[in-house]
């Protein structure tokens, strides 16, 4: 899986930030633009990421991510950062339409899309002083970030996504001159919700140019709030939750239309949780409509939305029944989505689990120990 010398590569998505950065931080609007030393904002910032570098690398994962330590004190975070870097928007708008979504409100696009400071590329900076690991680096997708703005601009949302994609663009290929960053991973959890026919070129213009690191697409149905998404239907009214489990009628949402089409894309590494379905459904979509050749899966082996801390045992279980179907050299390992929902200790204890499983699968396929 890249420049790499290790059998199922362990990393995780968003993790939980330690709760006194969440209280201090959150009043911040950290860090913005370059980094700027010797400030009380950048101090803070550089402090809390340290923290969860460490969880990370005690943990054993061999990957360590940006773990979107800049959301500080509301889930949002995880989105709107993005939109407060870039030009020609305003915070408010609409509730979101999605239902898992719907209490969200769509940031509004008044002007000419640009990239306005540096987004990532400060923050990888940060992480090469606290670690000598492989990086990778995520951001919120253009499809996505379409998929969640109003318009009073633009024509179209073809034409907005394309005006996002190529803010992005600028700041990935920013990032990926960075030696240590090994994983450009871009999350397009809108995809499951409503794919496009204009959806792989946005994609595509997103990751133009990117030549030393590998990119990677997470597809997932979103993690607000620890729901699972399904697609709108009557019981789905903005602003009102819509999370009435119950009363929801809606279809639940599959991979396996999106599979086959994500092919299209210039990605390296495909990204599922395995789990979101009691039956594995996305192993089926998997067999059903087999990897590319020269294209990885990084596999989502723990549950993100469960306070449960699964076994080192269940997680080598679970890696078993995914090379049951993609090839060991192939696969990597990861948790299902962002661990931001859970307490810090929780989500230490799962990634925990993740590493200690993942070993226990190189043992049982007679590999050698971890080593990078």
């Amino acid at each position: 899986m890249g420049d790499r010398d290790i059998l199922l590569p362990t990393m995780t998505m968003a993790y939980s930030n330690p709760r006194w950065y969440d209280f201090i931080s959150a009043s911040y609007n950290v860090p913005f633009g370059d980094l700027i030393e010797d400030r009380v904002e950048t101090e803070v910032f550089k402090d809390g990421m340290w923290a969860v570098v460490g969880d990370l690398e005690r943990a054993g994962l061999d990957v360590i991510s940006d773990s979107r330590t800049f959301a500080a004190g509301n889930y949002s975070d995880v989105v709107v950062y993005y939109f407060f870097r870039l030009t020609g928007l305003v915070p408010y708008g609409p509730n979101i339409s999605v239902p898992l979504y719907s209490t969200l409100h769509s940031p509004t696009v008044i002007g000419d899309i640009a990239r306005a400071v540096p987004i990532m590329p400060p923050i990888a900076h940060a992480l090469t002083e606290l670690t000598d690991a492989p990086l990778k680096i995520q951001w919120s997708a253009a499809g996505t970030l379409t998929g969640l703005s109003a318009d009073k601009h633009y024509g179209s949302d073809r034409d907005r996504a394309m005006a996002i994609a190529a803010a992005l663009n600028e700041d990935i290929l920013e990032t990926e001159s960075i030696e240590q960053v090994k994983i450009l991973q871009l999350d397009e959890w809108f995809w499951p919700y409503q794919f496009e026919d204009w959806s792989i070129d946005v994609f595509n213009r997103t990751v133009r140019d990117v030549q030393n690191a590998r990119v990677m697409v997470h597809l997932c149905v979103g993690n607000y709030r620890g729901g699972r998404g399904y697609r709108p239907d009557s019981t789905a009214v903005p602003g009102q939750g819509a999370f009435d489990l119950h009363a929801r009628h809606g279809e639940s949402l599959v991979y396996e239309s999106v599979i086959p089409k994500v092919y299209e894309a210039n990605i390296d590494i495909l990204n599922l949780q395995v789990i979101e379905e009691a039956d594995y459904g996305v192993l089926k979509a998997l067999q059903a409509h087999p990897l590319p050749d020269g294209m990885d899966f990084v596999a989502g082996v723990i549950d993100p939305k469960s306070t449960y801390v699964e076994t080192p045992e269940e997680v080598a279980g679970r890696i078993g029944r995914v090379l049951d179907v993609v090839p060991a050299e192939r696969v990597g390992l990861t948790t299902g989505c962002g661990l931001k929902n859970l307490p810090r200790l929780t989500a230490y204890q799962k990634i925990r689990s993740l590493a200690d499983g993942a070993q226990l699968a190189r043992d049982r396929l007679g590999s050698p120990a971890s080593t990078l």
